[in-house]
């Protein structure tokens, strides 16, 4: 299979999962998005193995390496700032926004640690 095909069938999964995922949450059937994932899964594992030629090279993966962890700093900076927000104004705001801003602090700090654990990891393995 051609390059240019795999990238075509990758967009058209993709889409048909964005498709299904709607149609899941207009209708409100959580086991249409459930079914649509799965058989996504599947449909980009088979398009995987049947693809010969060279996908990705040493340059798209530390490109995509470091995308992965800017996005993954800014997000826990924004989400840092906002829970660090409610807390702080935890007087002046609703009780459910107070809550919601203590359980991302709480994922926030899991993050933190679950990186910190996957970079000593790599760093002893690679």
């Amino acid at each position: 299979m051609r390059i240019s095909k795999f990238r075509i069938y990758k967009a058209l999964i993709a889409g048909g999962l964005g498709i299904a995922v709607a149609i899941a949450i207009g209708t409100d059937t959580p086991i249409i998005a459930l079914a649509a994932v799965v058989v996504a899964i599947g449909l980009s594992f088979i398009l995987e193995r049947s693809n010969k030629e060279i996908v990705r090279d040493e340059r798209i993966s530390q490109i995509s390496g470091k995308a992965a962890s800017a996005s993954f700093s800014s997000v826990l900076i924004l989400a840092a700032v906002a829970a660090l927000g409610a807390a702080l104004f935890r007087n002046q705001l609703p009780e459910n926004i107070v809550f919601v801003g203590a359980i991302m602090g709480y994922f926030i700090c899991v993050a933190v640690l679950l990186h910190m654990c996957f970079y000593a990891y790599f760093s002893r393995k690679l």
